[in-house]
């Protein structure tokens, strides 16, 4: 039942996240103040739905002031390229309860942040969205010690590329209610630099 409302609410939030991501992917780079105020409202939502939603995972909802975040930062905005395995493989992914969940992997995301090179699994959901669990340098000391998430759109993938917006890397529903069970990201998911962009704790 548990993981059943952390689906509902993921669905919520990449309806939410993608309404940003389409409105911003096409944007100049000189538009930086409209995608901070897009940002911004999506963020509000988010606040609201924690706060008043049957399906948020916040226990003590009168007291929540809403979720913390790094500064909105354009250059976390990376280009990614996709690498797509097989349709149909299957990849056992560890659960925070301890039990292990079957995802479809879609492919290998790499991109280059900072003259560094880094390449991650991603996978597709039931939903047909794609899943990208990272852990960075942040995990354990800023953020969530589990890692956070981002949900991308197949739809804005161009040339087997896509944009990896980090501003838009949020905690699962585990991070504030250990009731909640969320997939870990595999190891080899491990960004060696510190994400400074998304919610943190």
């Amino acid at each position: 039942m548990k993981n059943l409302k952390w689906i509902i609410g993921l669905v919520i939030l990449v309806i939410v996240g993608y309404t940003i991501f389409n409105g911003s992917e096409s944007a100049p780079k000189q538009d930086n103040a409209a995608y901070t105020q897009q940002l911004q409202n999506a963020r509000k939502e988010k606040d609201e739905f924690f706060k008043t939603g049957k399906e948020s995972p916040i226990e003590d909802k009168a007291a929540f002031k809403g979720l913390p975040y790094f500064e909105i930062d354009p250059t976390w905005k990376v280009l990614g390229k996709i690498d797509k395995v097989k349709s149909g493989q299957k990849f056992e992914i560890q659960m925070t309860g301890g039990e292990t969940e079957t995802y479809e992997p879609y492919g290998n995301i790499s991109f280059e942040k900072e003259g560094k090179k880094v390449s991650l699994k991603i996978f597709i959901n039931s939903e047909g969205m794609l899943f990208l669990p990272f852990k960075d340098l942040t995990s354990g000391k800023e953020t969530y010690g589990a890692g956070r998430y981002i949900d991308l759109d197949p739809k804005n993938e161009k040339d087997s590329q896509i944009e990896i917006d980090f501003n838009l890397a949020y905690h699962p529903f585990c991070a504030y209610n250990h009731t909640f069970t969320c997939p870990l990201p595999p190891a080899e998911n491990l960004i060696p630099m510190a994400v400074t962009a998304g919610e943190k704790l």
